[in-house]
């Protein structure tokens, strides 16, 4: 059965809070994963790796292999001050930092308002509105609320745009799902971004001389893990919420 609904996630910890950590392989230079879900939906999904290039390259592999709807589902950083580490925000909008001058995407309106209803019915935490991705992180407050009031976004990232992209390049709807990890008013330690791989992996030993060179690092550290495993939580009970509700097939039906 050719897959209808077409996923990207950049990080691996975002592929294994929506589907687990078995079954993924190697195809076409990317990691995927193929199953039926519970309702009979075809999902592919790819691990794309952090940034757009990445993810653009594995939403037109999605669009080639037939998929009917993209979505792409990971962490952010918060831009709204309200947001906490673990809410979550579904995109009405994309817009792309950098980019030309007035580049935005419109997510499909009511693939959008089913996704959100079917997480608040589920009484998690959730907006609607826009979501910004930038070409590269946007670790400090300061410039977390510069974006803010450019573009009134509640989210940024750096893949989301990308999908858009490709899903208007083949004429797809468009879902994203966004789940805060670090708010508007928390810093990203540069020595913590230093130390991660191209997939978002942490590398060790390049961290363990960033900490011996800054002890103080190990608080920030603790900070953003505890973010991080709230936006993982979150999204892994937003996907359950999902499954339940019998979405993936209205999102993408054959």
């Amino acid at each position: 059965m050719a897959p209808a609904l077409g996923l990207v996630v950049a990080l691996a910890a975002e592929g294994r809070s929506l589907l687990g950590s078995f079954g993924w392989i190697r195809a076409a230079g990317m990691t995927v994963r193929r199953m039926s879900l519970p309702d009979g939906t075809g999902l592919l999904c790819v691990r794309s790796g952090v940034g757009a290039e990445r993810a653009h390259a594995a939403a037109r592999w999605l669009a080639a292999e037939g998929v009917a709807a993209l979505a792409v589902i990971g962490v952010s950083g918060g831009l709204d001050p309200g947001l906490r580490p673990g809410d979550l925000v579904v995109a009405d909008t994309v817009l792309e930092s950098g980019g030309a001058a007035g580049q935005h995407w419109a997510t499909d309106p009511d693939r959008a308002g089913l996704v959100d209803a079917a997480l608040a019915a589920e009484g998690l935490p959730v907006r609607r509105g826009a979501v910004i991705s930038a070409r590269r992180p946007v670790p400090t407050p300061q410039g977390k609320g510069s974006l803010r009031d450019r573009c009134a976004a509640l989210a940024v990232d750096m893949e989301s745009a990308a999908v858009a992209r490709a899903a208007a390049e083949r004429q797809l709807p468009l879902i994203v799902l966004r789940a805060v990890c670090d708010t508007a008013d928390q810093p990203v330690p540069e020595d913590f971004l230093l130390s991660l791989d191209d997939d978002g992996s942490v590398r060790p030993s390049v961290l363990l001389r960033r900490l011996a060179g800054r002890p103080s690092l190990v608080g920030d550290l603790v900070r953003m893990e505890r973010g991080f495993s709230a936006a993982l939580t979150s999204l892994r009970f937003a996907w359950r919420a999902l499954l339940q509700a019998g979405l993936p097939a209205r999102l993408a039906p054959g």
